[in-house]
């Protein structure tokens, strides 16, 4: 090697080391190199002191090994030659001579090799690449090379790994790009130029380039130009660009073309590609959401800088991508005509196929406003009922939905043009709610046994029933704690349209194990009615006593116990708030309340009254909250007390609410009792009903009692009850057992809601059509035949001699041929053939805790060996039909 390579304090580290390695003693290293502009380094090889001096005459070297310590090592670096420094001062170095440093062979030995490859060692500016590497060998050395030959591969690549943060793994273009949307990623580059030179860094991003196939042109570009982190940005930019091809696209990409310079077309393609599967898998890993924000966010600022914004809008990964599938969803709700509703789902789809929809604030409304249109639809074709009982119903089983949907649509997004649709979709629903609630008022008004009370019954006939609440624990709670240990919880003031939203937390959650179930008898959830006015004082008295009679927890304490004495239940307890309360740091509830749940032969039926709910009426904000398990103080550790236990749980409430949405009116009366009802001194008004009757327990069993949610008595707050709207008057009965309960005790219930809560109303384009043959025999199952309605897939697909097959080989399947006849329908009728997990759950009838195990057995039964005609996405539940496959492995269909 020439002379003009520098010995660096890392070359000198090489060479002491190389000593070492052959046994050499701490001595004198003499090299004969450069020494201008150096000065004397000190540090330590292995715990030995090291001391690097450049000497520019003989005398100096002299000096130096004289003034070395015992045990110390001393690198002496030095341009005379042996001959000026003479036989004397040779003698004291190690190989009596000064050598020339060998950059290449100290650079062999920091990687254990036995020979170094020529496209390494062979590249321009090989020697500023080798002093590179040994400026960046980290202490304990470099990774031994493969087989002995450090190769280009080897050597780049363990500097990448160690100074520039990338994986293990290929480095290909995935691999790169990943990598390049690191946030350290430019950070570590420079700190690599640094340490170890312009002429190593190059190498390493040119060698990482060059892994990324036909997007090295474009990867090296950038690298080169210290724009690391752009690399994906720009990949998604052009990605939406190259989808919409035109003049407007090719003007964006020139635009931008300065920041990568003249590439090969293929090489832009080859990284749009990546760049979105890239991005994909960062928003896929949770501990790189923070980096697939950053790009996203890059990737748009790069597009509005080029102007090109508007040209994103088919990008299912950048944020402008998602902002015009929203509008463009706003846009579709705003058209009335029922043919509209198509054009909803069509966008609704394209919003939820956006990778970032989960993440988007504005999606929860909007998903709110897909729903409310999708009542719409059912609402102008269906026919209303009469009776109480069906309006009461209609609440309880459709309204309530509706309700919680206007809550969250309510809640409003930030998006002026989003904001405008949804302010036009619930102008529509609130006309129509204002009518149901008009409805409803009249009908309770009118209705004896509502107003009256002592009816021995529920209110309409058993399918339809709804139990006046002083009725609720002597027909409905005692029966079920004769069957088996019982906790009532009591959510004061929670509605039926809250009740939806807790009940669903508590369906999907596993640590609670509680899953809902029919009430005996009753095919639904079930529902109460309040007493008038429906106000805590009266209606949770009149419930917990079983009487028409109004107090406080004096008097609540007091019925409750002659209640359950006369009907012979033993000692029952009843806790409210104080005492559900522990004083006990760490405990959630007391001691009291725990044994006395714990107790199942003590204490048979235990009730709890819970307030949270009705104390955000007061001073929070009941639409905004979401309405989790979580959110009710003393609920979760209840149920879960109930779980261990193994009891029953029935939840209630004394009364349900409307919510203040600021655009009500306060009509002020001397005569008012409550925010939402008034001593019927003045003749009622349009938005009111006047009720009387001994239900009604005010002095003299008569009052007047707001209808219109938007009317109030007194000074504005979060909500209120009182009124007669059904949705303080319908109070939500829903009964939980403990996961595993046997279903002979109980039925357990598929999800409640509606079917267009969960999906659209009509299929995409055409259902799959049933086989043009006759009827068959269905010679394996005893299910009763379908009704003769129209077409059935999913009956001619169990009438195959194929499915008799399949069946008979399956053995031991609790899937019944009905629940795969009526899952094959609801999939045929699907748009795109697939039905979520709570619409399947619903179509076969199971619990949703159950459907995941029902879906199972059905693809096992319908996959004729192994092909999957239903197949489930493990990680959403959904099921999918393969029409394609239904055809060729059961002839039927297309």
């Amino acid at each position: 090697m020439s002379a003009s390579v520098t010995v660096t304090p890392a070359m000198a580290r090489a060479l002491v080391d190389e000593a070492r390695a052959k046994g050499y003693r701490p001595g004198v290293l003499g090299f004969r190199a450069p020494v201008g502009g150096q000065s004397r380094q000190q540090f330590d090889v292995a715990g030995a002191p090291v001391a690097l001096v450049p000497c520019v005459s003989t005398l100096a070297v002299r000096e130096a090994i004289l003034a070395r310590g015992r045990g110390d090592w001393l690198v002496v670096v030095t341009e005379r030659t042996d001959d000026d420094l003479g036989a004397g001062l040779l003698a004291q170095v190690i190989g009596q001579r000064l050598r020339r440093p060998d950059v290449w062979q100290a650079v062999q030995h920091r990687f254990a090799a036995t020979g170094i490859d020529a496209q390494l060692a062979g590249a321009a500016a090989h020697r500023e690449l080798a002093a590179g590497l040994l400026e960046a060998a980290p202490p304990s050395g470099w990774p031994p090379a493969p087989a002995g030959l450090l190769t280009r591969d080897h050597a780049l690549g363990s500097v990448a790994r160690r100074w520039l943060g990338v994986p293990d793994g290929p480095t290909d273009a995935l691999g790169v790009l990943g990598w390049s949307a690191n946030r350290d990623v430019v950070t570590l580059i420079g700190e690599l130029r640094l340490l170890a030179g312009d002429e190593l860094t190059d190498a390493v991003l040119a060698w990482l380039a060059s892994g990324t196939g036909a997007a090295e042109p474009f990867v090296a570009s950038l690298l080169g130009r210290g724009n690391a982190g752009d690399v994906v940005p720009l990949g998604l930019v052009l990605n939406a660009l190259h989808s919409r091809p035109g003049a407007d696209a090719d003007l964006v990409v020139a635009r931008l073309e300065h920041r990568w310079g003249p590439v090969p077309g293929a090489s832009l393609v080859a990284v749009a590609d990546a760049a979105v599967t890239v991005t994909a898998d960062l928003l896929a890993d949770p501990t790189r959401r923070d980096d697939a924000a950053r790009v996203l966010a890059r990737a748009d600022e790069l597009a509005g800088v080029a102007q090109g914004l508007p040209l994103m809008t088919s990008s299912r990964l950048m944020r402008s991508g998602l902002v015009h599938r929203l509008r463009r969803l706003a846009d579709a709700l705003r058209v009335d005509a029922a043919s509209g509703l198509e054009a909803v789902e069509e966008a609704w789809g394209a919003v939820c196929d956006h990778a970032l929809h989960g993440d988007d604030g504005s999606v929860a409304a909007l998903r709110a406003a897909v729903r409310l249109r999708r009542w719409l639809a059912t609402e102008a074709e269906g026919e209303a009922p009469s009776d109480l009982a069906g309006l009461a119903r209609r609440q309880a089983d459709v309204d309530a939905w509706v309700d919680a949907a206007v809550n969250d649509a309510a809640a409003g997004v930030d998006d002026e043009h989003v904001a405008r649709a949804l302010e036009h979709v619930l102008g529509r629903v609130a006309a129509v709610r204002d009518e149901h609630d008009r409805q409803f008022a009249h009908a309770l008004a009118a209705n004896p046994a509502a107003v009256d009370g002592g009816s021995a019954g529920p209110v309409g006939a058993a399918e339809a029933a709804v139990w006046p609440l002083e009725n609720l624990l002597a027909q409905v709670v005692f029966p079920v704690a004769t069957k088996t240990p019982t906790l009532l919880l009591i959510l004061d003031g929670m509605s039926t349209a809250t009740a939806t939203e807790i009940v669903a937390n508590i369906n999907e959650r596993t640590d609670l194990a509680m899953t809902e179930a029919y009430l005996p008898g009753v095919g639904r959830r079930g529902a109460g009615l309040s007493v008038l006015p429906s106000i805590t004082d009266a209606s949770r008295a009149s419930l917990l006593s079983g009487r028409l009679v109004t107090g406080g927890q004096g008097v609540e304490q007091a019925g409750f116990a002659a209640l359950t004495n006369a009907h012979k239940l033993g000692t029952a307890k009843l806790f409210h708030k104080k005492i559900l309360d522990s004083s006990r740091l760490g405990f959630a509830v007391s001691d009291e309340v725990r044994h006395a749940i714990a107790d199942v032969d003590g204490h048979r039926l235990v009730a709890c009254v819970l307030n949270t709910i009705d104390d955000a009426l007061n001073s929070s904000d009941p639409s905004g909250t979401f309405w989790n398990a979580d959110a009710v103080k003393h609920l979760v550790p209840l149920l879960q007390r109930a779980a261990d236990a193994r009891r029953a749980v029935v939840i209630t409430a004394d009364h349900g609410h409307v919510v203040e949405r600021r655009h009500g009116v306060q009509r002020s009366y001397a005569s008012a009792l409550g925010n939402r009802h008034r001593l019927a001194d003045q003749a009622a008004e349009a938005d009111e009903v006047l009720v009387e009757g001994q239900r009604v327990l005010v002095e003299g069993n008569r009052a007047v009692l707001a209808v219109s949610e938007r009317l109030r008595y007194r000074s504005v707050r979060a909500g209120y009850h009182g009124g007669a709207a059904p949705a303080e008057v319908v109070v939500p009965v829903v009964l939980l057992v403990p996961s595993g309960a046997e279903d002979t005790t109980f039925t357990l219930a598929p999800p409640q809601a509606p079917a267009w809560w969960e999906g659209g109303l009509r299929a995409p384009a055409v259902p799959v059509p049933s086989a043009p043959v006759g009827p068959q025999p269905d010679l394996f199952s005893t299910d009763e035949p379908p009704a003769a309605v129209g077409p059935s897939v999913g009956a001619d697909l169990v009438a195959t001699k194929v499915f008799a097959d399949q069946r008979a080989l399956a053995g031991r399947v609790v899937v019944t041929d009905a629940q795969i006849r009526q899952l094959v329908d609801a999939l045929a009728l699907a748009p795109d053939r697939r039905l979520t997990a709570a619409q399947a759950a619903a179509a076969v009838g199971a619990s949703i805790t159950r459907v995941a195990m029902v879906l199972n057995q059905a693809a096992k039964l319908v996959n004729v060996e192994g092909y999957p005609v239903l197949s489930i996405d493990a990680a959403t539940g959904a099921v999918l039909l393969d029409e394609g496959l239904l055809a060729e492995q059961y002839g039927i269909g297309r």
